[in-house]
């Protein structure tokens, strides 16, 4: 009688085969999960840093729309890995006798794990 209590409360080699494979398939699920979540982190850290940077630019051109220096203009620039172009041309549908209307067309590209992603924005300015 006690070798049958013995061998009941042991594993067989199946179950234990099945666990393992059960458990395996888990991990992996959460080391996929994982990495998915690092990808998408890095991706939003750089839409964030991008999004600051063109706030940062819109808020030198808002300086020079209060000051009235405001003019037509096309700028190319680099910072870091993010390369913005700006655009300001006088909007003609706009524009009344004594206020001028400008329009902004701003757009900051970086590359991230071989993909170019790509920020646009269109505003208008006065003067």
């Amino acid at each position: 009688m006690s070798k049958l209590k013995a061998k009941n409360r042991a594993f067989s080699l199946l179950e234990l085969i099945i666990g393992v494979g059960i458990l395996s398939v888990g991990l992996v699920m959460v080391l996929q999960a994982l990495s998915f979540s690092a990808r998408v982190t890095g991706l939003v850290c750089d839409m964030t840093r991008a999004v600051f940077l063109t706030k940062d630019l819109i808020g030198e051109l808002e300086f020079e729309e209060k000051q009235n220096l405001i003019k037509e203009k096309a700028v190319k620039d680099k910072k870091d890995k993010f390369d913005w172009e700006y655009s300001i041309e006088l909007s003609p549908d706009l524009t009344l006798p004594d206020l001028k209307i400008y329009k902004l067309d701003f757009n900051i590209t970086w590359h991230r794990l071989n993909r170019e992603e790509k920020i646009g924005l269109n505003t208008y300015l006065r003067e």
